[in-house]
């Protein structure tokens, strides 16, 4: 699998109150992975509604596969005080994977390599307990 490029964003009081905010901001840090940032937003929103991804103790994995994706991505971001995700759960890491519309298994790729490493209680301290950008070279590693 070719190296996959990991974002880091910074996640604030002010962006963390709302789980679509935090989306927007991660769509908006992947500008240059993508051709529509409206449209990508929406996408992912959209798979929001349908599934809900906070399925990890701490943890949401936002995706779509998208038109308006030029090449895979991942945007990281964590906040300790929990950001409000789905039914009143609070995730401290939010790992949110953009896939182009037409790519085969690659996103099934990404976040099944993803989820074993993240099924590592140790693994998921270790991101917990790291800065942004310490955390991005860690979820990069995986792919390398």
């Amino acid at each position: 699998m070719a190296s996959i490029p990991v974002i880091p964003v910074e996640l604030t009081d002010d962006i963390a109150q709302d789980k679509s905010l935090v989306i927007q901001l991660m769509a908006e840090s992947s500008k240059a992975y993508l051709t529509d940032i409206t449209q990508f937003f929406q996408d992912v929103i959209t798979h929001e509604q349908e599934m809900e991804t906070d399925v990890l103790t701490d943890i949401a994995l936002p995706h779509a596969k998208s038109g308006a994706v030029k090449t895979p991505f991942i945007v990281i971001g964590r906040y300790l005080k929990g950001v409000v995700w789905n039914n009143d759960n609070k995730v401290k890491l939010v790992i949110m994977i953009g896939a182009p519309q037409h790519a085969n298994q690659e996103h099934l790729t990404i976040i099944a390599k993803l989820a074993s490493n993240l099924a590592n209680d140790e693994f998921v301290q270790d991101l917990l307990n790291c800065n942004t950008q310490l955390l991005a070279d860690k979820i990069r590693g995986l792919y390398e």
